[in-house]
């Protein structure tokens, strides 16, 4: 059987947040259900706002830390290294995506989960293989000057992704994010969590820096989704999801001028 061959990789423990290196799992609470029979499969810890006021933070502290000063090949080893791990419990991570979408085995065996670990050497592969703008100018005294572009992080980035894929979309923003040098916190779906907790897992074991990933749990208005994109020290958000809560999002992040990267939903509806 299905369940047997891929158990789910929670079953009998809670799924955590990760705040700054710590694995978070007191305090409120919600339900992780299955969408086949309506099953419970795991409980969840619920993000408050102080929460990821911690995590936001953590992140905020790890730029100016060890992650901040490594080199991008080094920052990119890592990443292919998460690339690796992921592949060494890419069982786990079918089960965590089939369990929490219902989706078919044959899909998160053949695109899911294999373009999850391709994203994080994918952008490994084009951040070290970059390069940097160069050009020269005349000037008005005759000398001419040379103009040219510096690549720097924008900071720390938000990463929020929607429970069709959540696999696939949460790695195709955190990979590029940390490529480049930032820190992340990441709001999986509240429907579709499992996935993300294991990727908590794996950027531990893999050896990246505390504060560089942050996972945090909840829903949106009223809970993490909320506390997340309206904290001021988040420089940039990334959103896959419906076009009024990215309308939403615009609103809360235009005092603060958050850099946004939105891939917002209503096509190819189906009942």
């Amino acid at each position: 059987m299905l369940t047997q061959a891929y158990p789910y990789p929670f079953a009998g423990r809670p799924l955590p947040c990760l705040v700054g290196g710590e694995l978070v799992s007191h305090g409120r609470t919600f339900e992780n259900i299955s969408p086949v029979n309506g099953a419970v499969l795991a409980t969840v810890t619920e993000a408050d706002a102080a929460l990821v006021d911690r995590a936001v933070r953590a992140a905020r502290a790890a730029l100016r830390g060890p992650w901040g000063r490594l080199s991008t090949a080094e920052r990119c080893n890592l990443l292919r290294k998460v690339a690796e791990r992921i592949e060494q419990r890419f069982d786990e991570f079918v089960s965590a995506e089939i369990a929490d979408t219902g989706k078919t085995l044959e899909q998160a065996r053949s695109l899911d989960i294999p373009r999850g670990a391709a994203n994080f050497r994918a952008y490994a592969d084009l951040a070290t293989a970059r390069g940097s703008e160069c050009f020269e100018m005349a000037t008005p005294d005759g000398r001419g000057a040379l103009n040219y572009s510096v690549h720097k992080p924008v900071g720390v980035v938000a990463v929020i992704a929607p429970w069709n894929m959540p696999f696939l979309l949460m790695t195709w923003k955190v990979a590029p994010a940390l490529a480049c040098g930032n820190a992340v916190v990441a709001k999986p779906s509240e429907e579709t969590p499992s996935s993300a907790a294991l990727l908590a897992e794996v950027m531990q074991e893999v050896g990246v820096p505390p504060g560089v990933f942050n996972l945090v749990h909840g829903f949106g208005p009223g809970s993490a989704g909320e506390a997340l994109v309206s904290h001021p020290d988040v420089n940039a958000i990334a959103f896959t999801g419906e076009s009024a809560t990215g309308a939403a999002i615009m609103r809360s992040a235009a005092d603060s001028v958050k850099a946004l990267s939105f891939e917002l939903g209503g096509k190819n509806a189906a009942l």
